[in-house]
Order: C-alpha cells, then structure tokens, then sequence
C-alpha cells in the first residue's frame, strides 16, 4: 500500500498518450501500446534524427550503401582491406562509412587520430554489443573489461608476462614445435616424400597444446588426439557460433545491434554459445581453484606477491592475486580469473596459429621462395636444435621475416572504438567535408564509433613506401627510409598489430617467442611449396583473418593446404 507521495508516477508523455486502466487485461493492452510506441520511436530515432544530427554527417565517405546493412557487404564480400584501402584512396584516410541500420561510423588510418584514441582508451572503449559479445564468449577476462575493471586486472596479470616468466616456457614452445614438426615429417614419409596438408589446423592443434601448457598447465593433446578433449570442443564450438551467427545475420540481430533494451530477447548467437560456455567454465573454474589450494598448501597460507613464480601463467596470476600485500579491493574475483583463461585460449591460440599459417604460405608462394631458402639457412647455421630466449631472438634475418609477416598479415584485421565523451579527435592529414572546409580535427559526440584498419595501416603506402603490399622483409634490415614508420602508435617496431597504448596486447612477447620458435623448428626441417594444383585463396576477417576456399559445390571452407617435403 502506497502512501500519498509514494504514489508512483510514468513519464508525463506516456500520461498524455493513454490513460491507464487496474484492469489486468486492459492494463496489458496498455502497456504492451505503450511499448510498441516507445520501439517505433527507437526506429526512428535510430534510422532518422540520428543519422541527420550525427556530428559525422558532413565527413566524406563512399556512397552506394544497403538500408539495413550499410557497407557492411561490400567489407565481408571483398578480401580484406581491400575495400577499405580503396575508399581510402578516394576520400582521404579518414572519412564515414554506414554501418547497421544506416549508422554513421567513423573510419581513420591517421596516425595522429589513431594515436589520440588508443592513447586515451577508457574515452574509447569498445562498443557495448562488442563487449556483450566478448563477455558471452570469454567471461570476464580482461579482453572485455573496461574502465577500472580493466586497469586492475591488467596489474595483477602484467608480471605473468615478464621476461624471467617468458625465459621459462622455452622448454614448451620447442617441445610442442618439435611434435608438430615430427608429426609433419611422418606425413612426408607416408607420402613418399611429399604430402599435402591443411597446416592451418596442424598449427591451430599445436598452438591449443601450448597455451594449454603454458597458460595453465592443461594438456589438450591436440596434436596427437584432435580435439577430442572437452575444453577443445567446447573452445571449437564458440568459435564456430561466432562464424555462423556472422554469416546469417537476422533482423532481431540488427535492432539488437542499435537499441539495448533489445538484447534482453535471447538471440540465435546465445543460444549457440551457452552450452559451450557451461564446459568452459566448469572446467576454468576447476583449474582456478586446483591453483588456489596447491598455493596455499604450499605457503601454509600465506602469500607475498615479491615470491611470484612459476612456470604456466595461470599459476603465477593465482599467486600474484592471492598476495598477502593486495588490498581486497584490487583482487580478482573468481569468475574474472575463470575469464582469464579462456581470454588466454582465445587470444593465444587463433592469433599465433593463424599468424604463423599466413607466413608459410607466403614463404610457399613462387616470388617469395628464396626468402625461405635465404631463412633455412641462417637458422640452420645455428649449432643448437633448441637455442636459448636470447640466441633466438639475435638471429637477424628471422627476426626480420617475423616483423614483416606481422606487418603484411596482422592476424587481427580491425577494431572498434567507441567515444565514451563528446570529443576532438586531432589529425596529421586534414579533410575537406561535404561543405567544402578544411579541418584538421574531427569532432565526435559520445556514442559515435570509430573502426581502425591495423591491416590497412600496416599497408599504408603513404608511411611503408610504394612497396607496402610486397613481403620484404629486407625493410626491416636496412636503414628506415620511411620516417612516417615513428608516427605510428603500435607498441612493437610502430607495427599496429598488436595495438598500442595502455591497452596493447599484455601478451605481445609471448606471442613473438613463440612464433620464432616454431619457424624456427618447421623451417629448418620442412620445405613449403603449394600444392600441384593450389586453391585461390581469400582471405576474410572473421574472429581473426582466416583463408577462405570456395569449393566445387559453392560452398566455403576455412584451410590452408601446403605441399611438405623433407629438407635434405
């Protein structure tokens, strides 16, 4: 029972429009008008006042554009980033594109504009659906969180990845590297002396065994049994939801895309993923509290974070968090340090595999064959089958190929930002808008999203010079001859691979070591050459830029088949 000025009170506009009734029936009537009111205003504001007010509006960009779907299908249709290369050429290298529902979204290869947004990355978050959509996937790892959520996870996490830490799982990378390379040999052998294998799913096998390993000493055993084990099949199975939802994307997919109070209505997507996350987390949780017990055993219960070693990350991230010295308050939760496993799968098993899949087939292709012949040879020059972190790392010319691979085929093709705050964004090259001035800045309002290209930046003729789109690894030997390299923002050599900021990718190092190691292992061993017959292959930003194969039937498959041999 209310009293008098408890009474509640609707908005004065939904009080003009209708006049409720207390009778159940009528009421639902009612309210259910009522929402169907406010959604037909949502439209509108959504494919209307917004698009016609949006501080983007007067930016240059491409026409020719889906009502529904914007530009998106010219972005998915073409080999990535064709497309935004091409628009880039015509408008300038910051200019608008139409996302879902005729969304303005701005676009911008701008050193300057792309080093003002990841330098300020909590005014720049990620997008809240692309966070839903992290969230649903990883949990709460650090890869979805934002804000102050984020700067305390990234604290307790960063030692895990320091050089002493990096120094003990060389013993994982070689002896996962060296299966991989025996496995592919005894292929060879079978054949009689060449096979033809699909290497991206031996390289995503070996990659799952290592973070496995070396992330929270959990043996996939992938290489030798597939993904026969829970975790992986779990781990396979989001990941393929995210590729099918992406393929067939459906109008409640779109409203949920721009209007929130939508996403309350499981979707196709949701479903997919729920029970692998159930596996996933079962399991994340498991591991979590296996660390947590053997630590405090170890210690009789208590913990300085000045004492953090170990060998697999998770443990050292369990001790660190469980330090005696660290306020409660800056504690990971469990269900964050769950999140952190499989943010560690996800991120460390695609990323690497997939990068080290785009190297082979470069080093596979006829113009670039003598780059491999010119590599196997300085690491056969090396004495040691399994030289040490830093014999590794002092090989030029592998260092060298390394770079330029990641330059050529960042394995992450994009991201998204989103202005948390009306904001100036500053800019190296000014535009000329749609009214005929010139500006130097661009102004964004809170909400506005922004899609940065680290492949097309990695290609920007205008900074690499007209050689950009050729791998050359020979650019990183010589004297830099392109001084617009330096205005880059990318944490690693100005590469925009790995992101940069505060916010760059805390597992850089370990990605890059274990890359050398295994190039340096398949390579001394093994030739690659493409098949007698090779595929035309696309490639295509999903998670990560995948190959795409179009087959016989019209339908598409996700491989990479090389031709091996044994190097004699």
């Amino acid at each position: 029972m209310f009293l008098h000025d408890e009474t509640p009170r609707l908005p004065l506009w939904i009080m003009n429009t209708v006049s409720l009734s207390w009778d159940p029936r009528r009421l639902a009537l009612q309210i259910t008008g009522i929402f169907g009111m406010w959604l037909i205003y949502k439209i509108v504001d959504v494919l209307i006042i917004k698009p016609n007010t949006s501080a983007l509006r007067d930016l240059p960009g491409p026409d020719g554009y889906s009502l529904f779907l914007g530009h998106v299908p010219t972005i998915v249709k073409e080999p990535c980033p064709v497309p935004h290369e091409r628009w880039a050429a015509q408008y300038g290298p910051t200019f608008q594109l139409r996302g879902i529902l005729l969304a303005r979204r701005l676009f911008s290869m701008d050193p300057r504009a792309v080093a003002h947004v990841l330098n300020h990355p909590y005014d720049y978050p990620k997008p809240r659906l692309l966070r839903d959509v992290l969230t649903s996937i990883l949990g709460q790892g650090m890869l979805a969180a934002e804000g102050d959520g984020h700067r305390r996870q990234r604290k307790i996490i960063s030692p895990s990845f320091g050089t002493a830490q990096l120094r003990e799982l060389m013993p994982i990378f070689y002896s996962k590297s060296n299966e991989l390379r025996d496995r592919l040999l005894s292929k060879v052998a079978e054949g009689g002396g060449r096979s033809e294998e699909d290497v991206l799913r031996w390289l995503s096998r070996m990659a799952l065994d290592v973070i496995g390993f070396a992330g929270f000493d959990y043996d996939f055993n992938s290489l030798a049994a597939g993904e026969s084990n829970e975790l992986a099949q779990a781990s396979q199975k989001l990941q393929k939801s995210m590729t099918t939802v992406r393929k067939a994307v459906g109008l409640l997919d779109l409203l949920q895309s721009r209007i929130q109070v939508l996403c309350l209505i499981p979707n196709e997507r949701q479903r997919l993923m729920k029970k692998s996350r159930e596996v996933m987390d079962r399991v994340g949780m498991e591991l979590v509290q296996q660390r947590k017990a053997l630590l405090l055993q170890e210690s009789a219960g208590e913990v300085k974070s000045s004492s953090v070693v170990g060998r697999d990350l998770l443990s050292i991230l369990v001790k660190a968090n469980m330090a005696t010295d660290l306020k409660d308050s800056e504690r990971m939760t469990d269900d964050e340090m769950m999140g952190q496993i499989n943010t560690m799968i996800a991120a460390g098993q695609e990323t690497t595999s997939t990068s080290a899949m785009w190297l082979l087939y470069d080093l596979s292709l006829p113009q670039y064959k003598h780059i491999q012949t010119k590599l196997r040879a300085e690491l056969a020059s090396v004495t040691s089958s399994n030289p040490s972190m830093e014999e590794i790392n002092a090989l030029p010319y592998l260092d060298a190929v390394i770079r330029e691979n990641l330059r050529i085929n960042a394995p992450v093709a994009g991201t998204h930002r989103t202005a948390a705050k009306d904001d100036l964004i500053p800019l190296s090259t000014p535009i000329v808008d749609r009214n005929g001035v010139k500006r130097w800045e661009i102004r964004v309002a809170k909400g506005d999203v922004m899609y940065i290209s680290l492949l097309a930046m990695n290609r920007d003729k205008s900074i690499w010079g007209e050689d950009a789109l050729e791998f050359k690894p020979e650019r990183w030997l010589d004297t830099n001859k392109h001084p617009r390299v330096n205005e880059l923002p990318g944490v690693y050599s100005g590469l925009m691979t790995f992101l940069g900021g505060s916010r760059h990718c805390i597992g850089y190092r370990f990605s890059l070591l274990q890359l050398k190691v295994m190039i340096f292992t398949l390579i001394r061993s093994i030739s690659f050459t493409l098949p007698d017959s090779p595929p035309v292959i696309i490639k295509r930003s999903e998670i990560v830029t995948l190959p795409v194969i179009k087959q016989a039937d019209g339908t598409e498959k996700s491989a990479m088949p090389l031709l091996l041999s044994a190097v004699s």
